[in-house]
């Protein structure tokens, strides 16, 4: 809870059922979507909410609805990095047709957040945005853009600097896309809301380095901002080293789930992961902040086994899959971004990317790899894909 201009704002809550068993039960629905054709888009984003109860469960006319899209970088729909702008109007849709009133934000990732509109119009979602009526802003274009914010029960944040927006909408609803990730394996609907708070807090959270400790910094981040409804743009994904420099890669779905964790405990098991190897989906499941057992997971629409595709996975240093070499072969089974020249412009965002300032700018970036902490943001960022992420032979035998 926040005291904001003499009113008092708090995090939305998710929508909860407790079945007949007394345990809580949550719905997720799968629904096939082949292409962002209108005609196809609209229906299959209908037909997800509809199956799990509608938007009149959390939505009242007049609400302002914050749509948290996923605007990592300024680019292309069709390179499969940010939500899909027809998936954006969708969801819009059906917000105004409830008589509630849809608000479109992010802040993409860190080092282009200065730029107030970049990766709104490049993403089209802005295009989108403007052919409804419907107001669009990156967090930082706000007025009084971000608010700091006590977490209660924080694990490693006690308190963020969040999204005003986020803050004074009556219902967020997060619009997430489905995606690998070179330091968290999978990024979905509880990841989502890391764009909702400054910069300082993402870069803070990366220098924490370990897989568990990241994740439980979203999971903080989640713990605050907690959308009402998650609605997945799983049409095309990216598998390999997303979020960013991975391959997009058909699934043709969309998801929707009043539960996120839920939601991405389904996803991420329809593109061939555990979920509990996920450290957002297993940390949030143990903070009681949703659920993350498929077998308190009611799947409605498409069966998970009939929609499955196998994703590339991303190449990440610990991932428990080969503990043995971890504990035996550290230094060899080390995986760290390295600089391909021919494709580098020397643009210097890689060193401002850098958490820990390991990058130094001479001819070509040069990596400190004695402070280097492999959060991967170099790579992350950089918009020529200059610094890839290195499979070594024995990650590569061992997989």
């Amino acid at each position: 809870m926040v005291e904001l201009e003499g009113s008092t704002i708090t995090a939305p809550k998710a929508v909860q059922k407790l079945s007949k068993a007394g345990k809580l039960s949550v719905k997720v629905a799968v629904s096939k979507c082949e292409d962002y054709e209108e005609d196809r888009v609209e229906p299959a984003v209908r037909n997800s909410v509809e199956l799990i109860g509608g938007l009149n469960r959390i939505i009242k006319p007049g609400n302002r609805v914050l749509l948290k899209v996923n605007l990592l970088a300024p680019r292309h729909p069709d390179d499969a990095v940010t939500t899909h702008p027809s998936v954006v109007r969708a969801v819009a849709k059906l917000v105004k047709g409830a008589g509630a009133v849809p608000i479109i934000a992010d802040s993409p990732g860190f080092i282009y957040a200065g730029n107030k509109s970049k990766a709104l119009i490049e993403s089209g979602i802005k295009e989108a945005a403007d052919e409804l009526g419907v107001e669009a802003f990156q967090f930082e274009s706000f007025e009084n853009p971000f608010i700091e914010t006590e977490i209660p029960g924080g694990v490693h944040l006690k308190s963020v600097f969040a999204a005003r927006l986020a803050l004074e909408a009556d219902v967020i609803i997060t619009l997430p896309k489905l995606k690998t990730h070179s330091n968290t394996l999978y990024t979905g609907a509880v990841k989502n809301m890391f764009g909702a708070v400054t910069s300082r807090t993402r870069r803070f959270a990366h220098t924490l380095a370990t897989f568990e400790k990241f994740g439980g910094t979203l999971v903080d981040i989640y713990s605050l901002l907690k959308p009402r409804l998650a609605i997945m743009d799983a049409v095309i994904g990216m598998e390999g080293e997303g979020p960013r420099h991975g391959s997009p890669k058909e699934a043709g779905l969309i998801l929707a789930s009043y539960d996120s964790v839920a939601l991405d405990a389904v996803a991420s098991k329809i593109i061939g992961f555990d979920p509990m190897e996920i450290a957002t989906t297993k940390l949030a499941a143990e903070r009681g902040l949703g659920i993350g057992d498929l077998r308190q997971i009611e799947v409605v629409g498409e069966n998970i086994c009939d929609v499955s595709v196998d994703f590339e996975k991303p190449t990440i240093r610990r991932t428990g899959r080969i503990p043995f070499l971890v504990a035996l072969f550290d230094r060899f089974s080390k995986v760290e971004p390295q600089l391909v020249e021919e494709k580098c412009s020397k643009c210097g965002i890689c060193a401002k990317s850098c958490p820990v300032e390991a990058i130094r700018l001479s001819s070509y970036p040069k990596i400190n790899r004695d402070i280097c902490i492999e959060c991967y943001c170099c790579n992350e960022m950089c918009p020529e894909g200059a610094m890839e992420i290195k499979k070594n032979w024995v990650i590569g035998l061992a997989r």
